[in-house]
């Protein structure tokens, strides 16, 4: 069997994504430019932006790099729970114990929101925090957002020295 030389551009191309970026930016950069079938749930971009909500609302428990494999091959891929466990070393109830929770965050989510991280005083991050609540509050209510009150943020004036 003869091989086939590497092309030399995607070898010099490999090299300068491994000085540049960590593994962790370069295994999100394959998720992302992997060939995905049409039976996925997701494209993969969605998947990664998932990923990244559900590590924000995590609580600091993160997902090991297995079971994000074995999510992406069911949400992005279209395999089966069986399937994804094979191929990961994961065990089947494990995968579909994931998959559960996944689910259930996802369903949790309203549809079309962001998240939105910024730095603000701490005075003003208390208001945005309670308006945000309120928000998600009214959505579960099922009352559609244009109804809800509308938002201004109120500082107060720092007191005069007299």
């Amino acid at each position: 069997m003869t091989e086939i030389p590497l092309d030399a551009r995607l070898l010099q191309l490999a090299a300068e994504i491994k000085a540049t970026y960590s593994p962790a930016e370069v295994a999100r950069l394959a998720r992302l430019i992997e060939p995905a079938p049409s039976t996925g749930e997701m494209s993969a971009e969605s998947f990664e932006q998932l990923l990244e909500l559900l590590s924000s609302k995590s609580g600091g428990r993160s997902y090991s790099d297995r079971s994000i494999e074995a999510a992406r091959l069911v949400l992005v891929m279209g395999a089966t729970v069986t399937e994804a466990a094979n191929d990961t070393g994961v065990s089947k109830q494990s995968v579909d114990q994931l998959m559960t929770r996944i689910r259930r965050r996802m369903e949790a989510m309203p549809q079309g929101w962001v998240k939105v991280t910024r730095w603000f005083p701490a005075e003003v991050a208390k208001q945005i925090d309670g308006y945000a609540d309120s928000l998600k509050a009214a959505h579960a209510a099922g009352t559609p957002l244009s109804d809800t009150p509308r938002f201004s943020v109120s500082l107060k004036k720092p007191a005069r020295k007299t």
